[in-house]
């Protein structure tokens, strides 16, 4: 988006193509940049170009903020796993209902292990504390736009939505009101079924999963 922006800045029109609806590329048999581009300059010149949806600079931002605590949240859960792979290499059994809870991090820094496994859980676990810092400062700045929202305070008003949940939502979705009703929002998270037709007979498979991965995800959570 770095050339999107510099050429928004420049006040220059710029038409993002949606990569999956520009069939003459997609199903092209030719392709390097040079047919793409002019295929996409007669697309352009006819007025045939399936645009793709660009949000605000402002909604980007909030979309990079809390997608970004999800990849940190991602890399704890890793060295949490590696925690229990060591444990369990050393036959070690715990009773804690959370192992990385103030009493379970009291035990883990307690045990006596092989000089190497000693050293890789340390290891692992001033790394988590890193990520907790990292994750709470996330958090800060995601409260503090969320208040600022009145999309977010809607959505909260839901059972099983939180402030990071009612954020990502609203980043990923962007403006609303560029979809006529709720159908056309559903089918384009990707959570509308499938339909395969053949004359007169037709039947719906599973989900297309098109669209936002990040959202899908989200609502299946909340809805669990």
């Amino acid at each position: 988006m770095n050339i999107y922006d510099k050429l928004e800045d420049a006040h220059i029109p710029v038409v993002l193509a949606h990569p999956l609806k520009t069939k003459a590329i997609a199903s092209a048999r030719i392709k390097s940049d040079r047919v793409d581009a002019r295929i996409l300059a007669h697309l352009l010149r006819a007025d045939l170009i399936p645009e793709s949806y660009v949000p605000s600079k402002e909604m980007r931002e909030m979309r990079s903020l809390v997608r970004h605590r999800i990849s940190i949240v991602k890399v704890r859960t890793m060295l949490k796993n590696k925690i229990h792979a060591i444990i369990d290499r050393n036959g070690l059994k715990h009773e804690f209902s959370d192992l990385f809870g103030k009493a379970g991090i009291s035990w883990l820094k307690g045990l006596k292990l092989p000089s190497l496994d000693r050293l890789m859980l340390d290891n692992h676990l001033t790394h988590i504390e890193s990520l907790e810092r990292q994750i709470k400062r996330v958090d800060e700045e995601i409260t503090s736009r969320a208040s600022q929202d009145e999309d977010v305070k809607l959505l909260l008003s839901l059972t099983g939505i939180d402030v990071y949940t009612a954020l990502l939502i609203k980043s990923e979705i962007g403006d609303i009101r560029r979809f006529p009703n709720y159908k056309k929002l559903v089918s384009w998270a990707g959570l509308a079924p499938s339909l395969h037709q053949s004359g007169s007979i037709e039947y719906h498979g599973a989900i297309t999963k098109q669209g936002s991965r990040m959202l899908r995800w989200i609502i299946v959570e909340s809805a669990r």
